[in-house]
């Protein structure tokens, strides 16, 4: 098969012998090649007037911006006026207020807001904070404050949140129902942060199975004492049990220590402490004195 061979098309030029129709198309060729270089230096034209008027604008914008700055705050209509202020129990106004950094006549929308709530979240006791703007006078600031779960004595007392972070140091005359977290002390606390943090958490993570729903003790935990071997021990508030509970499993080892004390009864109250450290037993120590049958008890064995 012999494919036909296509020739490119000779554009025909004008002569005088050419007809009526052909210098119609060229007539016509010539007008769509002018309007396109028109539509070309009109685009041209129009990119450039953008141009110079957003590179003014750019200059004079300083300059804008401080005029409308100063004409809002005279007009005194967009100016702060009011500050609310809601959940904050331990953090104080004042401090929130300082942590806004606002200028004397500062205009409501005028601040970052992002930058602002951080500052306010680095702030003791808050957790977390949200800043609405009221316009056209007003913001609203909202507070949402760490709960205290226990006491930590390094030196003095501060109080932890459930994540066994520290939010801040007890407030002085104030009642606080916690238990107390030892066993630091503050060359170590300052020495070895990547020991005691994590031994923290170990000591709120039973707290927070031991406050679940539906778990009821025969007792309230009164200390908590942290060892970097022994991991954590805790004391109960009446008959000062001792409980060993080391550095895992406390959600098992805390519901063998309850049916333990199901099985001993009254006889429990003999009892100095329980370590509850081995996979599959609980050791009772007595206390050391005459038990009821006026006998000398030393230890209580396995269960």
């Amino acid at each position: 098969m012999i494919w036909p061979r296509f020739k490119k098309k000779e554009k025909r030029r004008l002569w005088s012998g050419n007809s009526r129709r052909d210098i119609r198309r060229a007539r016509n060729y010539d007008d769509k090649r002018r309007s396109g270089n028109r539509r070309q230096m009109l685009l041209i034209a129009v990119v450039c007037f953008l141009g110079l008027g957003g590179f003014g604008l750019w200059l004079w914008l300083p300059t804008l911006v401080e005029n409308a700055d100063g004409r809002l705050k005279a007009s005194d209509n967009f100016v702060v006026k009011e500050i609310v202020i809601e959940g904050n129990h331990r953090c104080q106004r004042k401090d929130i207020i300082k942590a806004l950094d606002l200028d004397s006549r500062q205009l409501t929308f005028a601040f970052s807001l992002s930058q602002a709530q951080a500052r306010i979240q680095a702030l003791p006791f808050v957790k977390e904070a949200v800043i609405y703007r009221r316009l056209p006078d007003r913001l609203q600031v909202e507070i949402r404050e760490c709960e205290p779960k226990a006491l930590l004595y390094i030196d003095k007392l501060y109080m932890v949140d459930g994540d066994g972070r520290v939010i801040g140091p007890a407030p002085e005359g104030e009642i606080l129902d916690f238990p107390v977290i030892s066993g630091i002390s503050p060359r170590e606390w300052r020495e070895r942060p990547e020991i005691w943090p994590r031994l923290l958490k170990k000591a709120t993570e039973l707290l927070r199975i031991w406050n679940e729903p539906g778990r009821r003790w025969p007792e309230k935990i009164s200390q908590i004492e942290l060892d970097e071997v022994l991991g954590v021990t805790f004391f109960t508030t009446v008959r000062s049990w001792e409980v060993q509970l080391g550095l895992e499993n406390y959600r098992v080892r805390l519901d063998r220590w309850r049916r333990v004390l199901q099985r001993l009864g009254d006889r429990a109250d003999a009892v100095k402490y329980f370590d509850c450290v081995g996979e599959n037993s609980v050791v009772a120590g007595l206390r050391t004195g005459r038990s009821r049958k006026g006998r000398k008890a030393v230890k209580y064995g396995q269960n």
